[in-house]
């Protein structure tokens, strides 16, 4: 994913690349960003309410319906 088009409510998918094969796949929504375009790292909320820290690279934008068990 482009980090110009990294919002916070922007549902992501983990990619397939992603080092941890256990997250591969999973679905959550952009909950905030830090840093720069050059070096940034994407905070995500996931259904079971854990959260995890990307690259934009590890994440593809999804539909915009919100997964399961999620909750503004």
């Amino acid at each position: 994913m482009e980090p110009e088009r990294i919002t916070i409510g922007t549902t992501v998918r983990v990619r397939e690349h992603h080092r941890i094969a256990e997250r591969r796949g999973m679905v959550g929504r952009v909950t905030d960003h830090y840093g720069q375009d050059g070096y940034m790292v994407v905070d995500v909320l996931f259904s079971d309410r854990l959260r995890w820290l990307f690259w934009p690279e590890d994440l593809e934008e999804t539909s915009s319906r919100r997964p399961r068990g999620i909750h503004r």
